[in-house]
């Protein structure tokens, strides 16, 4: 190569340096503080020890061969009745996707008056039933109810206090249907347990995902399946905010997770709610006074 030669590509090799664009490197910075991430805990050391609940009623640990996990079915007590106490005493209770009964037995056990639950697999109803009646509440404080979420609630008039949203935001994308179909009980209090993937920030966003109807613990099917799957969403934590918006309710907090888990050491199964894919909110009725 000639001198000529080398010199013009030097020239070329500085030119390309200067005219390109700078590289941008990923910031470090800490995550928006609204991405549903754990927080840290502001309760105080020891405070949030749990009772073990479900230890005095072990029927719900054979029951169902959803999420028996002793250390999860105990702490998500805590999360969803323990720091909501308050709201459950002579309490009207509407559960949806009841499962097994365990969500309904706690609400009765924690006060409230009556529970009505609605779950899709008839086994799972029967399961219920047997499990209450086994633990001393009969038909007149709890009746469950086997049909799809969405067809019962928009063909039943249920009036209710508190409605219990566990575990099941994420086995559907009919929210218009859900939200409506709870908005039309009255209820001033709202709780869901949901994943919420912090992953997606706080522009509000649904992952939409199938899942296998024949699974006990996924998405039962309905009127709009069409072979084996049922298409599902999971909403984060500002698409929550901002559906429940237009049906008169708020999030007013999420449970303290982090304390749960801090002084709770050691407990399984639990990843989840510690890396924040996982929340337990709180919602009240908007148009009323807190």
């Amino acid at each position: 190569m000639s001198l000529k030669q080398q010199t013009a590509r030097a020239l070329r090799a500085v030119a390309w340096r200067i005219e390109r664009p700078p590289i941008r490197r990923r910031s470090q910075a800490a995550p928006p503080k609204d991405t549903g991430l754990p927080a840290a805990a502001d309760s105080a050391a020891g405070s949030r020890v749990a009772s073990w609940f479900f230890e005095q009623y072990p029927r719900f640990y054979t029951t169902s061969s959803t999420a028996p996990t002793t250390a999860r079915l105990n702490l998500r007590y805590e999360a969803i009745f323990g720091e909501n106490q308050d709201i459950f005493t002579d309490a009207a209770v509407l559960d949806l996707a009841s499962h097994d009964g365990r969500w309904s037995f706690a609400a009765l056990a924690s006060g409230a008056k009556t529970v009505v639950g609605i779950e899709a697999r008839p086994e799972l109803v029967q399961a219920a039933a047997e499990n209450l009646e086994k633990y001393g509440y009969g038909a007149d404080r709890a009746r469950f109810v086997a049909g799809d979420v969405h067809e019962v609630l928009g063909t039943q008039d249920f009036s209710a206090d508190v409605v219990l949203c566990l575990g099941f935001l994420y086995h559907t994308l009919r929210y218009n249907e859900l939200l409506a179909g709870i908005r039309r009980t009255n209820a001033r209090y709202l709780i869901i347990d949901t994943f919420s993937p912090f992953m997606m920030g706080q522009v509000p966003n649904v992952n939409v995902i199938t899942e296998d109807a024949d699974e006990e613990g996924k998405a039962a099917a309905d009127s709009y399946t069409s072979g084996p799957s049922v298409l599902v969403g999971r909403p984060n934590l500002a698409a929550i905010k901002t559906m429940l918006g237009p049906y008169g309710y708020r999030v007013e907090r999420l449970s303290d997770w982090a304390g749960l888990l801090r002084d709770n050491p050691g407990t399984d199964n639990c990843g989840d709610y510690q890396n924040g894919r996982r929340v337990t909110i709180r919602c009240v009725d908007s148009r009323v006074g807190s």
